[in-house]
């Protein structure tokens, strides 16, 4: 059996476990059955934020006419649109796979591995083991056992990248993050656009009030349905028809499109690897639990991104990384911290949050005030014409630390990163009240969401 310092699984978040080992001179196994980059890199935010680019730009033209200026889209070139993501995913695959094997001490495994025992895991016919094991194996599509799904050519956040004509309509089961991306994406370059999800509201970790301009502004342009249980699918006359049951009603609807696409979230892929057999304990869901550190049950070994459950963000996975490879290779006893976490949600109007939603303030027993903000309190707001835009502040009374904010606008995954800063620093107001702000801006909004807290 071939031993190792260092045994790496998943090669997304996993690489900065990499970097952090070869820096210190370490043998490392990079274990990865492909792509090699991970979920963000290959089916993730970065394959359809180049989509979502494109849909960006489309819905821009609404704004345009409501500052005098007339627009017109002459055509969507929807291979185009496709071909162009799929070129610059597969040159950052092709320099990934390309450069790994000349990483010093490296060796790389392209091939799935499974536990045996811990810390020795089987790749192919060989058996490979390591002092510390690192579980970055990330997740895939969640498919729901709907019956008649399996009887039609369904599409994922996975295989939706590789669709080569744009469907005339789809129906989206599932109304969270990717759902509400997908439905910005196909609706603003013309596809009719179902989306029907069975909670009473969308992303439904966001604000309520974030959560109900957003889906009053998909339906400005496709077909919201919420409080609707997908029961059944099936293929008629060339389309795939979803018979959803109204929790409010009882009654049921059928609906129909020329393609599917299931986005009701994700799973981890810890079955994939027999982490059992490694002594790695999951909860119900899959997940492996960690502590603080991003310690698994199982001495020396961590995992961390998507596999834990903890925060399914890239960012935050990195972060885990390097709070894991610190704790391993250096005993420095750090303690992840995700208060100042923050996550974008790339729909149309954009969405970015970070810290505690009003409610779970208030029941963690804080004694808080909430603001509100409308872009169009701001110069810059004012001048684009921005109806809809407003932030969302969450301070507590006596400290005026910032326990929470959230925004609905344009580019707020932008504008959120002052409050990050500051929440990661202390999170007191006084720390954006003594920033100089330009004018006009939209970044004024975020000192104007402080400007009076009570």
């Amino acid at each position: 059996m071939e031993r190792y310092d260092v045994l790496v699984l998943g090669s997304g978040c996993g690489m900065e476990i990499v970097d952090q080992a070869t820096g210190k001179g370490l043998s490392v196994a990079l274990v990865e059955p492909g792509p090699v980059g991970g979920t963000c890199l290959n089916v993730g935010c970065i394959p359809s934020n180049m989509l979502i680019a494109s849909a960006d730009l489309i819905v821009e033209q609404e704004r345009a006419e409501r500052i005098g200026v007339k627009m017109r889209i002459e055509g969507v070139d929807f291979p185009a649109i496709m071909n162009r993501m799929r070129a610059s995913r597969r040159e950052s695959e092709q320099h990934m796979r390309d450069a790994v094997p000349e990483l010093p001490g490296v060796r790389f495994y392209p091939a799935r591995g499974v536990f045996v025992q811990p810390k020795v895991v089987k790749v192919g016919g060989e058996q490979i083991g390591a002092e510390q094991v690192f579980i970055a194996c990330g997740g895939r599509p969640f498919v729901p056992p709907i019956p008649g799904l399996n009887e039609v050519k369904y599409l994922t956040s996975d295989s939706v990248l590789e669709l080569e004509k744009q469907p005339e309509s789809i129906i989206i089961i599932g109304g969270g993050y990717i759902a509400v991306e997908y439905c910005h994406f196909f609706s603003a370059i013309g596809t009719r656009v179902t989306m029907l999800e069975m909670a009473d509201r969308l992303v439904g970790g966001e604000e309520p009030e974030l959560s109900q301009t957003l889906q009053d502004e998909l339906a400005k342009r496709a077909r919201v349905v919420t409080g609707m249980r997908v029961e059944s699918v099936a293929q008629k006359d060339g389309l795939v028809e979803v018979t959803a049951r109204s929790a409010n009603s009882g009654e049921t609807a059928v609906f129909d499109g020329q393609r599917i696409m299931v986005a009701v979230g994700r799973r981890p892929n810890t079955d994939l690897l027999e982490v059992g057999k490694g002594g790695i304990d999951t909860d119900t869901h899959g997940f492996v639990p960690v502590d603080e550190y991003m310690r698994t049950k199982q001495a020396g070994t961590y995992a961390i991104g998507d596999v834990n459950g903890r925060a399914m963000f890239r960012h935050v996975a990195n972060v885990e990384a390097e709070v894991a490879a610190a704790n391993a290779f250096d005993n420095a006893e750090i303690a992840m911290d995700y208060h100042a976490a923050p996550h974008a949600v790339y729909s149309s109007p954009q969405i970015a949050s970070v810290g505690l939603t009003e409610a779970r303030a208030r029941e963690l027993g804080h004694d808080i005030v909430v603001t509100s903000t409308p872009y169009a309190d701001t110069a810059k707001g004012e001048a684009i014409a921005e109806e809809v835009g407003f932030t969302k502040a969450i301070i507590e009374k006596e400290s005026q630390r910032i326990l929470g904010f959230h925004i609905i606008g344009p580019h707020a995954a932008i504008l959120i990163q002052e409050v990050v800063s500051a929440m990661q620093s202390g999170g007191h107001l006084d720390e954006i009240a003594r920033a100089m702000h330009i004018h006009p801006a939209l970044s004024e909004i975020v000192p104007s969401s402080f400007s009076n807290p009570g």
